[in-house]
């Protein structure tokens, strides 16, 4: 849900940032589109990195796990897997 409203919110700042470049040739008014789609892009991007961050947690958790592994046995766990 919260997904849902948050794409909804960029999508109508980009709608309303296009529909106010396209329609007016105040500058003021095109400063605001201008800053409406730049928001837009911003915000969306910050997403993006939020949400591909934790991804990697799992993968740093398993790599120290193997460095542990090595550090014990003195060989890497990937090696007994290939075997």
């Amino acid at each position: 849900m919260r997904r849902a409203i948050t794409i909804a919110l960029l999508s109508t700042c980009v709608a309303t940032g296009f529909a106010i470049l396209a329609t007016h040739s105040n500058n003021t008014l095109v400063a605001v589109g201008g800053v409406l789609l730049g928001g837009a892009l911003l915000a969306g991007i910050a997403l993006i990195i939020f949400r591909l961050g934790p991804q990697s947690q799992p993968d740093r958790a398993q790599e120290a796990r193997a460095r542990e592994e090595f550090d014990r046995t003195g060989r890497w766990p990937a090696d007994d897997e290939r075997s």
